[in-house]
């Protein structure tokens, strides 16, 4: 018997690390190599970023009509599969059917799709926003970014410090 080379689950942490990846599993970006993405012009990373997401926002509802559909059916066999079971306890009094198997899968797999259909949601409500500030972005809106920038290179506090503090001063007042 050969012994096996590789160890883990998948054949991502068999790869070596090498630039910027992508965390979606699904159109992978091309890597890029830290020096690649230092000379970037401002704009043109801006302007890649937002054809992604414009990109990502038409898959968007396919997508998510495919998880609308799942969650359905989910919901149609775990309901059946609970009358199954409801049906042969009172016929056989037995926990131990074979329909209580059914209903705890089919139960797990309705869990499943609710969470895949709250995630679809959730990406196209996370896209929806993120198109809006890019566009944004594109037609000049880096104001706040400079203003920032700038008052933190002169010495001033981080947006995060500035932030935080209005936490405590809100909390120290109430």
């Amino acid at each position: 018997m050969k012994p096996r080379e590789f160890r883990g689950s998948s054949l991502s942490r068999q790869m070596a690390r090498h630039g910027v990846v992508s965390f979606t599993l699904k159109n992978p970006a091309e890597s890029m190599a830290s020096e690649d993405i230092l000379n970037a012009a401002p704009e043109a990373v801006v302007r890649a970023i937002l054809r992604r997401r414009e990109r990502l926002a038409k898959e968007l509802p396919q997508a998510l009509q495919q998880r609308h559909e799942e969650n359905d059916r989910a919901y149609a066999l775990t309901k059946q599969a609970k009358q199954d079971h409801e049906a042969s306890l009172q016929d056989k009094g037995d926990d131990n059917d074979p329909s209580a198997a059914v209903y705890a899968e089919n139960e797990a797999f309705r869990r499943r799709t609710v969470s895949r259909l709250w995630t679809a949601k959730h990406a196209s409500a996370d896209t929806v926003e993120a198109l809006a500030f890019w566009k944004e972005m594109t037609e000049g809106g880096w104001g706040h970014l400079l203003e920032d920038a700038k008052r933190v290179e002169a010495g001033g506090p981080s947006s995060y410090a500035l932030k935080k503090r209005t936490t405590i001063d809100t909390e120290e007042s109430v």
